[in-house]
C-alpha cells in the first residue's frame, strides 16, 4: 500500500467539511440582505421541505462548492489519468487493493455521514447530498458516467418529487452509467451505487424524512 499523504490529507479536509461550517462566513452578507430574501420569500420551499426544484438548487452557491470539493475530494484519494491517489496499491496485488478500496470507501463513506446527519437542538435530521454526490461520481464513474446520470435523474425528477426517490434513482443510474462508460472497472461504480443510496436506507430505517438544503428562516442557508 502506497500513501501520498499530502493528497490523501486534501481528501480528507474536503470530503469531511461539514456543510453548516460554510454558514459562518456568510452570516454578516446574509444579515445584510435579510430584507431583500424576505421579499421572495414566496419563491422559496419551506424549511425542511422533502421537495427538489431545480431552478433553486442550481441557484444555490454553496451546492457548487459542495460538487466541487466531492469531485476534488475523491480525486485525491482514488486518483485518475493524471494524478495520483491519496491511497494506492499495484494492482497485481489483490489484497493490497482490496484493502485500498476499502480504506477509500471507510474515508468517503464517513464523508457522506457528515453531510447527511445532522444534529440541531436535538433533533435528527437527514439531508440529501445531492451535488456532494454528484462531485465524487465525477471520479469513481468517469465524467461521461456522472454526467448522464445526473442529467436523466433531474429529467425525470418531477415524476418523483422527493429527495428519496430522487437518490433512490440516481444510484441505480450511477451504479449503471458508472459500469459502462468509467472505464475503471465495476468495484468504483458498486461504491457510486452504495454512497448514492445510503442516505435513503437510513431515512427508511429511521422512520425519518430525507430532505434538501433549505434556507432557515433566520436566513442563514442550509
Amino acid at each position: 500500500m502506497t500513501v501520498h499523504l499530502p493528497l490523501l490529507l486534501l481528501g480528507i479536509a474536503l470530503l469531511w467539511f461539514p456543510r453548516k461550517w460554510m454558514r459562518l462566513g456568510m452570516i454578516v452578507g446574509s444579515r445584510r440582505q435579510k430584507s431583500d430574501r424576505n421579499t421572495e420569500g414566496w419563491r422559496k420551499p419551506e424549511p425542511g421541505d422533502p421537495r427538489l426544484r431545480f431552478g433553486t438548487e442550481f441557484s444555490k452557491v454553496r451546492n457548487y462548492f459542495d460538487l466541487l470539493r466531492g469531485a476534488v475530494g475523491s480525486l485525491a484519494l482514488v486518483g485518475g489519468p493524471w494524478i495520483d491517489a491519496g491511497l494506492s496499491a499495484e494492482a497485481a496485488n489483490r489484497t493490497a487493493s482490496k484493502q485500498v478500496l476499502a480504506l477509500q470507501t471507510a474515508i468517503l463513506f464517513v464523508g457522506l455521514l457528515i453531510q447527511t446527519i445532522r444534529v440541531e437542538r436535538r433533533h435528527l435530521s437527514f439531508f440529501a447530498p445531492i451535488f456532494f454526490l454528484a462531485g465524487i461520481s465525477v471520479t469513481l464513474c468517469g465524467p461521461w458516467g456522472a454526467f448522464f446520470a445526473f442529467a436523466l435523474v433531474w429529467a425525470v425528477n418531477p415524476m418523483f418529487g422527493g429527495a428519496q426517490g430522487f437518490l433512490g434513482l440516481y444510484s441505480l443510474l450511477l451504479g449503471g452509467f458508472g459500469a459502462v462508460l468509467g472505464h475503471r472497472g465495476y468495484a468504483l461504480p458498486i461504491v457510486a451505487f452504495l454512497l448514492s443510496f445510503a442516505p435513503v436506507m437510513l431515512s427508511l430505517l429511521s422512520g425519518r424524512p430525507l430532505i434538501v438544503f433549505t434556507r432557515k428562516p433566520s436566513g442563514h442557508g442550509g
